[in-house]
């Protein structure tokens, strides 16, 4: 009975260090205080399959061959994603060549997120189990953003600030990725 007691005692310590990291690693990525704490800083995705064509291309996002195209990956329940989606409706409603690819758990919640939060304007798709964007391209984390020119992943990044990142844009466009990016990934 003391071993049984023990070993359950063992299991869910180890429960409470695993939780206790994924908090760890979820407090990292989300901003602290809104829009006045928001991160600038964008990082590289280290899991991105750079140099990837997808094998099939959703109806309804932007894959035009002539042109650099931005894909915004967002999650219908993470809440640095609604942020992003605000930002995206209040000033960035002009982004040119850009597409919105959002992970989510069922049909009709990411239909719901993309209405309530403005999106339907920008093209779109909706990625039920976020399969098609981590088998096309191995990326699972959101908020996102992949860089493709002529189809083909050029370069993945995580990011807060959407300002922050159409600059970030802007430079690609003039200079591709930068050499650390490049290692990063």
């Amino acid at each position: 009975m003391v071993v049984v007691l023990g070993c359950a005692v063992l299991i869910l310590t180890i429960g409470m260090v695993v939780l206790f990291a994924m908090f760890g690693e979820l407090s990292s990525r989300v901003a602290a205080g809104g829009a006045a704490a928001r991160s600038t800083e964008i990082r590289a995705l280290e899991k991105a399959e750079l140099g990837r064509i997808p094998d099939s291309w959703p109806a309804g996002l932007p894959a035009r061959q002539d042109r650099i195209s931005v894909l915004l990956v967002l999650s219908s329940v993470c809440g640095s994603c609604a942020e992003i989606a605000g930002q995206l409706t209040k000033g960035h409603t002009d982004w040119q060549d850009m597409g919105i690819v959002l992970s989510t758990s069922h049909g009709d919640t990411g239909q719901d997120f993309i209405m309530r939060h403005g999106l339907s304007r920008f093209p779109h798709y909706i990625d039920v189990g976020g399969d098609w964007v981590s088998g096309q391209f191995g990326v699972r984390f959101s908020p996102s953003a992949l860089i493709l020119s002529g189809g083909r992943l050029q370069a993945a990044y995580m990011f807060q600030d959407v300002s922050a990142w159409r600059t970030r844009v802007s430079q690609l466009r003039a200079y591709g990725p930068r050499e650390q990016d490049r290692e990063a990934v």
